[in-house]
């Protein structure tokens, strides 16, 4: 999980997150995974921060959001849902090409290739991303306050190594963990 400490220090706070622990076969959150994003979710109340939520279209971070903003006090459904966070994914170039890659092979096997150079035909390359990752952050936030970014693992590692915050490797010990992520103080 995402260090909550983190969180204190910073007037524009951007928490890219993915999304809880998943039912591998049904793509929703498992009885873990909810109670873990209940967890989170009274750690963020407890700085006592606005706090404005993303989320991807993908149906296990709409679960995540809609957890996170109900344990806050928001209403249920306050949040915001973005493609740039998935489906396709703010990494995402061309959704034919990707989803070709996505047919072949496993996100993470497709991501270390990826910071090889290869790819760029179905997806931008770090320097893309990062321009374009910085520019919906600056768009999207807000002052002081946490806007909370709930995705999935590849989109996070994209970013992520793109931003030169993170470099997950593909192995099931350093690959993007559920409630995990980077922040970005702007």
């Amino acid at each position: 999980m995402i260090d909550i400490e983190q969180f204190n220090s910073g007037n524009r706070i951007c928490a890219f997150i993915r999304h809880g622990e998943k039912d591998v076969e049904k793509f929703s959150l498992t009885d873990i995974g909810r109670k873990n994003v209940i967890n989170f979710s009274k750690l963020l109340l407890a700085l006592q921060k606005p706090i404005l939520i993303y989320t991807s279209p993908e149906d296990r971070c709409i679960e995540t959001a809609t957890i996170v903003s109900s344990t806050i006090g928001n209403n249920k459904y306050d949040y915001i849902t973005s493609n740039y966070l998935g489906k396709p994914g703010i990494q995402v170039k061309n959704e034919i090409e990707y989803a070709k890659l996505t047919n072949l092979m496993k996100c993470r096997e497709i991501f270390a290739e990826w910071k090889t150079g290869m790819h760029y035909d179905a997806m931008y390359n770090p320097t893309t991303i990062r321009t374009k990752i910085l520019d919906f952050f600056t768009c999207t936030s807000i002052n002081n306050g946490i806007t909370l970014y709930i995705s999935q693992s590849g989109t996070i590692a994209c970013t992520g190594y793109s931003l030169g915050l993170v470099d997950y490797m593909v192995s099931d010990r350093e690959w993007v963990d559920y409630l995990d992520g980077y922040i970005l103080r702007l």
